[in-house]
């Protein structure tokens, strides 16, 4: 098996890996596509960045990461039933215990003990990825039917945590959505709130480049600018009312502070995207939560149900994740991928053995 090894310091080794069997209670999924997510930018540059338990500056070295990706079962366990060779599959990168309070309540996202793959097992950027007993008990082994292009698929985990931040805060029929952040996940997020009825989607950011490749999901409008430039554009877009759903869609404290300034009254803010563990204090006004009774809410992943209906949205094409795919590489050829990643310019890029 070819598989790309994180050894840190941004930099990455094919090595030949043969000590690789399938668990009796496993599967072996060879990769068909791995995408590139703002999480594996963050763990190349060892970022300073703690998610719960998973510090990223700790993690074990060397280490397959990838967490979005689609493939195909190549080899079943001898005591695993359920699964047969040739299945097309995609599996759910956050795997819940199933057992601690969190997970009694449903709330899989906030399992006490989640499992993460590319974190706690190796996960995508190889040609072959072992899918352990836990994952499949922790029901992350979602089946896809037969298709020809897979390569869609391999975006199914972002798209469910759209459609998580959706489940807590949902959208009424002729909402004004203003998503604030105009990369992939907030195209998806707009794509998924027409879906959900809004009446109007607004995406905003601060690079015009970016706001030109956000139209490629149809938003109603797109607005350049940040702070009182942005709350003069929103209020003159919602006559004067601000949005009913300001969801932030970027890692900037500022995001967080012009979504305070732009909700309307008995509105609700989404923080979707988090903060550096450094640059998390945010300054502001806590009347304006009080006196216009605005909600927030904080949205992290999602449950290995949203990825199957992420899978479901995308089989049927209600959305062409096809469309976001701007550059393919071969495995061989990661680092041109991360270096493509970190210069911009880019949607979604996908690594392919």
């Amino acid at each position: 098996m070819l598989a790309a090894y994180f050894t840190g310091q941004k930099k990455f080794e094919i090595r030949e890996n043969k000590n690789f069997d399938c668990p009796a209670n496993g599967l072996i999924v060879k990769i068909n596509a791995c995408a590139i997510c703002g999480t594996d930018l963050r763990v190349v540059e060892q970022a300073d960045v703690k998610m719960g338990k998973w510090d990223i500056r700790f993690m074990p070295l060397p280490r397959i990461i990838g967490h979005e990706f689609s493939g195909t079962i190549s080899e079943v366990g001898k005591d695993i039933s359920g699964f047969t060779r040739g299945e097309n599959v995609v599996i759910a990168p956050t795997v819940p215990c199933m057992s601690c309070s969190m997970c009694d309540r449903g709330f899989f996202e906030m399992c006490e003990n989640l499992y993460v793959i590319s974190y706690d097992c190796d996960g995508g950027f190889a040609e072959y990825c072992v899918i352990d007993s836990r994952i499949v008990n922790g029901n992350c082994v979602l089946k896809i039917d037969d298709t020809e292009d897979l390569d869609p698929f391999a975006m199914a985990e972002p798209l469910s945590c759209g459609i998580h931040c959706f489940h807590l805060s949902p959208v009424r029929k002729g909402d004004i959505v203003v998503i604030i952040g105009s990369g992939p996940l907030g195209c998806f997020v707009a794509e998924l709130a027409k879906i959900y009825g809004a009446g109007k989607t607004i995406i905003t950011g601060r690079s015009r480049d970016k706001l030109k490749r956000a139209e490629i999901c149809d938003p109603d409008v797109t607005v350049q600018g940040t702070g009182d430039a942005l709350k003069q554009r929103i209020f003159e877009l919602t006559n004067g009312e601000g949005a009913d759903l300001v969801i932030t869609a970027c890692s900037t404290p500022q995001a967080q502070q012009d979504a305070l300034s732009i909700v309307a009254r008995h509105g609700t803010i989404n923080f979707f995207s988090g903060l550096s563990r450094n640059n998390s204090i945010v300054s502001i006004d806590t009347n304006l939560i009080h006196y216009r009774e605005i909600t927030i809410k904080g949205t992290h992943g999602s449950k290995p149900e949203q990825v199957k209906e992420a899978v479901s949205l995308i089989k049927n094409n209600i959305i062409n994740m096809k469309k976001y795919i701007s550059h393919q590489f071969h495995l061989k050829d990661i680092d041109k991928a991360f270096n493509q990643a970190f210069s911009g310019g880019r949607l979604k890029i996908l690594v392919k053995p």
